[in-house]
């Protein structure tokens, strides 16, 4: 059975004050309203302890510096301090003066948690093992009814595999021992199916490639070897090969260089040549208009310009005449001697542009032959290269890229025979394996044989009394729906009519119900059966919601009130949050009203989201 544990406060630190409500009772009623703060407090209770799976709401996270609970034990009064800024939890023994150094509620590297020191004040085992573990958060599960968890999920978001165990160790089905012997045995059944299932891929493996032996390997690995050396000599050989051969090509490729380089200078002698060309034509044709001119003026005039008409010379008159109009003209020879020198000149000048420019001519010809002959040379240097190329090297370099294509897939068939051994060695040390593992399971279970068959008596049992308790007070809160409440024995979770939780979903208020009667029958366990390890209290947040309204809800919230009444006792503690009033009022109760004006944290901001 486990020790005491009963919540006496719950305070906030709120700019610098501390402020809450007082818990000690066994039935703490409180009758809340909405924005009153209900929620809040629940969730707040337990984050204090250690709890990682509630959420607190703004009202918490933005006006709150620390939250401080207050609860009794075997060891006197504890405080556990929830810094929020830094997620430590303090914990002081009022009684003794000992003081907890602060512990993290997410810790890191195996420390030490916050919720597992809580549990051991509750008197329950933290457990880690393959199969669960027992935490803070699963334990919560029984001793919180919260409202956004009353659904189709019996234990809202928990992890279904560290519940089951919890539910074993709570309910006393299975001791430390016995639930370490169940989780080694389910371990080590793991363990050898994939150490079989391991061994038998790898065989399935190794049957694909022919199952070759060890020899077999070192055979095909030897031929692969001397294959991938053959590959390698080549690869040497062609490599000097190509050397040898790049080196006159580059030779050969320097020469075409220079033939191009000399088709390059004789193409500019060939323009350079043709421009001068271009001048000694210009030059030309105005010596030859010089001379045209030089002639036409040294020609005599016998005709008129105008009239075309024989010019006939005057009688009469002495010295030459003029052969325009036939008019005496003493300077006619002058002119005449004048006129010859010119043409004589002219015609020179012709002579020498005609001469000049045949001889221009004949260099311009020599010019563009040496460029025809350039660039004939240079694509016979071009092409003499690209034939050499193609002839000595393209065929070696192609021989070069086969030699390195077959190296890699000798190189990866090497890597397959390598495989292949590691799998020989692979399926060796999987045998070794498979066989340990079989062995430790063979232990494992028969450890767990040893202690099953009292387990499963035990859980049997345990599920009948748990079902008589659930019986006695879910059929009480609705006589005229409920015909049947029992405990599954596989499963320690509540059937209503035969009929599981999220089979019972389209009843909101049997499910409601079924979550009410649950924690109740924890806390009544916990009272009067002494392998329980659960600490007799329960907080229930609202646990009418899902009853529905009208005469048929208020009925079916005055039953179940009525059962949570008279489970209240001295030997154990209900804190109550519902908006009803409860229909009788048992002894030791302590009940307070509260809402939107009168919130349960009597400091907080009256604007935030308290709800």
């Amino acid at each position: 059975m486990a020790g005491k544990f009963v919540f006496l406060k719950e305070e906030f630190l709120i700019e610098g004050e501390w402020g809450g409500i007082d818990l000690d009772a066994a039935m703490r009623h409180l009758r809340v309203g909405i924005g009153s703060g209900g929620s809040t407090i629940s969730e707040a209770a337990f984050a204090a302890l250690g709890a990682t799976s509630v959420v607190l709401t703004p009202v918490i996270v933005e006006q709150c510096d620390a939250i401080r609970v207050e609860f009794a034990t075997d060891e006197g009064i504890w405080t556990a301090t929830l810094d929020l800024a830094t997620q430590c939890v303090t914990f002081l023994n009022k009684s003794t003066g000992e003081v907890e150094e602060p512990l993290l509620v997410r810790p890191e590297a195996g420390e030490r948690a916050a919720g597992a020191f809580s549990l051991e004040r509750m008197g329950i085992p933290t457990m880690e093992t393959p199969r669960g573990n027992v935490t803070i958060d699963t334990v919560l599960a029984l001793l919180y009814l919260q409202q956004h968890h009353a659904g189709r999920n019996t234990f809202g978001s928990v992890n279904v595999a560290d519940m089951n165990l919890t539910l074993e160790v709570c309910f006393g089905v299975l001791d430390e021992e016995a639930a370490r012997f169940k989780a080694q045995a389910q371990a080590a059944r793991s363990r050898a199916t994939r150490s079989a299932t391991a061994l038998r891929k790898a065989i399935e493996q190794r049957q694909k490639y022919g199952l070759p032996t060890s020899f077999d390997l070192d055979m095909e690995q030897e031929r692969h070897s001397k294959a991938g050396d053959k590959h390698t000599t080549d690869l040497l050989r062609l490599a000097q090969e190509i050397e040898h051969h790049q080196g006159v090509l580059t030779g050969r490729d320097a020469e075409a260089a220079r033939g191009l380089r000399s088709v390059s200078s004789a193409a500019a002698a060939a323009d350079q040549a043709h421009r001068m060309l271009a001048s000694l034509y210009e030059r030309r044709g105005l010596a030859r208009q010089r001379l045209t001119a030089a002639e036409e003026a040294a020609r005599p005039r016998s005709h008129c310009p105008e009239c075309k008409q024989p010019l006939q010379a005057r009688s009469g008159e002495k010295g030459p005449l003029c052969p325009v109009c036939r008019q005496p003209d003493p300077d006619l020879p002058t002119r005449q001697a004048q006129r010859a020198l010119e043409l004589a000149r002219a015609k020179e000048a012709a002579t020498s542009g005609d001469a000049e420019l045949h001889k221009v001519q004949r260099s311009v010809q020599k010019a563009v032959d040496a460029r025809r002959k350039a660039e004939q040379d240079a694509q016979r240097l071009a092409g003499r290269a690209a034939a050499y190329r193609a002839q000595e090297i393209v065929p070696r370099e192609a021989a070069r890229s086969r030699a390195r294509a077959g190296e890699s897939e000798v190189r990866a068939k090497l890597e397959a025979v390598k495989a292949r051994r590691q799998e020989l060695a692979q399926i060796t040390e999987l045998e070794k394996k498979a066989a340990s593992s079989s062995q430790q399971d063979d232990e494992a279970s028969k450890a767990w044989a040893a202690a099953e068959g009292d387990a499963q008596e035990h859980r049997k049992q345990t599920a009948k009394e748990l079902s008589q308790i659930f019986a006695d007070i879910a059929i009480p809160m609705a006589p005229d729906k409920i015909r049947s409440a029992v405990i599954d024995p596989k499963t320690l979770a509540p059937k209503i009519n035969g009929r599981t939780l999220k089979q019972l979903a389209r009843s909101a208020g049997l499910v409601s119900i079924a979550h009410t009667a649950y924690h109740l029958m924890a806390l009544e366990a916990a009272r009067s059966m002494p392998l329980v390890l659960l600490p007799r209290v329960q907080w229930l947040d609202a646990p009418l919601d899902g009853l529905g309204g009208g005469p048929e809800g208020e009925s079916l919230a005055n039953a179940v009130l009525a059962v949570c009444t008279e489970m209240v006792g001295s030997d154990a503690q209900i804190v109550l949050a519902t908006p009803q009033a409860l229909p009788v009022s048992p002894q030791g109760l302590h009940a307070t009203e509260h809402d939107s004006r009168r919130p349960l944290i009597p400091h907080a901001r009256p604007e935030s989201d308290d709800a």
